[in-house]
Protein backbone atom coordinates (compact mmCIF):
# COMPACT_ATOMS: atom_id res chain seq x y z
CA UNK A 1 0.00 0.00 0.00
CA UNK A 2 1.30 3.40 -0.90
CA UNK A 3 1.35 6.15 1.73
CA UNK A 4 -0.40 8.51 -0.70
CA UNK A 5 -3.46 6.25 -0.89
CA UNK A 6 -3.87 6.25 2.88
CA UNK A 7 -3.74 10.05 3.10
CA UNK A 8 -6.44 10.36 0.42
CA UNK A 9 -8.70 8.02 2.36
CA UNK A 10 -8.16 9.96 5.61
CA UNK A 11 -8.70 13.28 3.89
CA UNK A 12 -12.03 12.21 2.37
CA UNK A 13 -13.15 10.75 5.70
CA UNK A 14 -12.33 14.02 7.48
CA UNK A 15 -14.16 16.00 4.81
CA UNK A 16 -17.21 13.78 5.30
CA UNK A 17 -17.14 14.37 9.07
CA UNK A 18 -16.72 18.11 8.56
CA UNK A 19 -19.68 18.17 6.14
CA UNK A 20 -21.89 16.34 8.64
CA UNK A 21 -20.80 18.68 11.43
CA UNK A 22 -21.63 21.75 9.33
CA UNK A 23 -25.00 20.25 8.47
CA UNK A 24 -25.78 19.55 12.14
CA UNK A 25 -24.77 23.10 13.17
CA UNK A 26 -26.97 24.57 10.43
CA UNK A 27 -30.00 22.54 11.50
CA UNK A 28 -29.44 23.42 15.16
CA UNK A 29 -29.14 27.13 14.37
CA UNK A 30 -32.38 27.06 12.34
CA UNK A 31 -34.22 25.39 15.22
CA UNK A 32 -32.87 27.85 17.81
CA UNK A 33 -33.71 30.82 15.59
CA UNK A 34 -37.29 29.63 15.18
CA UNK A 35 -37.65 29.26 18.96
CA UNK A 36 -36.31 32.77 19.47
CA UNK A 37 -38.73 34.17 16.90
CA UNK A 38 -41.78 32.65 18.60
CA UNK A 39 -40.75 33.61 22.13
CA UNK A 40 -40.74 37.33 21.37
CA UNK A 41 -42.92 39.45 23.64
CA UNK A 42 -45.62 41.57 22.09
CA UNK A 43 -44.91 45.31 22.47
CA UNK A 44 -47.50 48.00 21.76
CA UNK A 45 -47.50 51.78 21.99
CA UNK A 46 -49.88 53.23 24.58
CA UNK A 47 -51.75 56.55 24.42
CA UNK A 48 -48.84 58.59 25.87
CA UNK A 49 -46.37 57.18 23.34
CA UNK A 50 -44.61 54.72 25.66
CA UNK A 51 -43.94 51.15 24.63
CA UNK A 52 -45.62 48.60 26.85
CA UNK A 53 -45.50 44.79 26.78
CA UNK A 54 -48.83 43.09 26.34
CA UNK A 55 -49.70 40.27 28.68
CA UNK A 56 -51.05 37.08 27.20
CA UNK A 57 -54.79 36.88 27.62
CA UNK A 58 -55.87 33.79 29.49
CA UNK A 59 -58.79 32.10 27.84
CA UNK A 60 -61.70 31.49 30.13
CA UNK A 61 -62.68 27.86 30.12
CA UNK A 62 -65.90 26.84 28.45
CA UNK A 63 -66.47 24.28 31.20
CA UNK A 64 -69.81 24.39 33.00
CA UNK A 65 -70.88 23.41 36.52
CA UNK A 66 -73.22 20.42 36.71
CA UNK A 67 -74.88 21.42 39.98
CA UNK A 68 -73.70 18.17 41.62
CA UNK A 69 -71.04 17.96 44.33
CA UNK A 70 -68.19 15.53 44.96
CA UNK A 71 -67.43 14.62 48.58
CA UNK A 72 -64.06 13.14 49.52
CA UNK A 73 -63.41 10.54 52.21
CA UNK A 74 -62.30 13.40 54.50
CA UNK A 75 -65.69 15.10 54.07
CA UNK A 76 -64.52 17.92 51.79
CA UNK A 77 -67.12 18.90 49.19
CA UNK A 78 -66.30 20.22 45.70
CA UNK A 79 -68.61 21.32 42.86
CA UNK A 80 -68.50 18.97 39.86
CA UNK A 81 -67.69 20.58 36.49
CA UNK A 82 -68.15 19.18 32.99
CA UNK A 83 -65.55 19.93 30.33
CA UNK A 84 -66.17 20.75 26.66
CA UNK A 85 -65.35 17.10 25.89
CA UNK A 86 -67.96 15.83 28.37
CA UNK A 87 -65.51 14.74 31.10
CA UNK A 88 -66.44 15.29 34.75
CA UNK A 89 -63.90 16.87 37.08
CA UNK A 90 -63.45 18.92 40.24
CA UNK A 91 -61.03 21.78 40.81
CA UNK A 92 -58.67 20.87 43.65
CA UNK A 93 -55.81 22.70 45.33
CA UNK A 94 -52.63 20.82 46.23
CA UNK A 95 -50.74 21.20 49.51
CA UNK A 96 -48.28 23.47 47.67
CA UNK A 97 -51.17 25.75 46.67
CA UNK A 98 -51.35 24.79 42.98
CA UNK A 99 -54.78 24.47 41.38
CA UNK A 100 -55.44 21.37 39.28
CA UNK A 101 -58.31 19.38 37.81
CA UNK A 102 -59.11 15.97 39.26
CA UNK A 103 -61.05 14.02 36.67
CA UNK A 104 -63.75 11.68 37.93
CA UNK A 105 -64.58 8.22 36.65
CA UNK A 106 -68.34 7.67 36.64
CA UNK A 107 -69.29 4.07 37.34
Amino acid sequence: MVAGDCSIHLRSSNQFKLYNMKKAILILSVILTSFAAFSQTKVVKDASGNYVTQKAVKKESDDKPTGATFTTAKGESYPVMISVNGKLYVNRISKAGNSYKQYLKAE
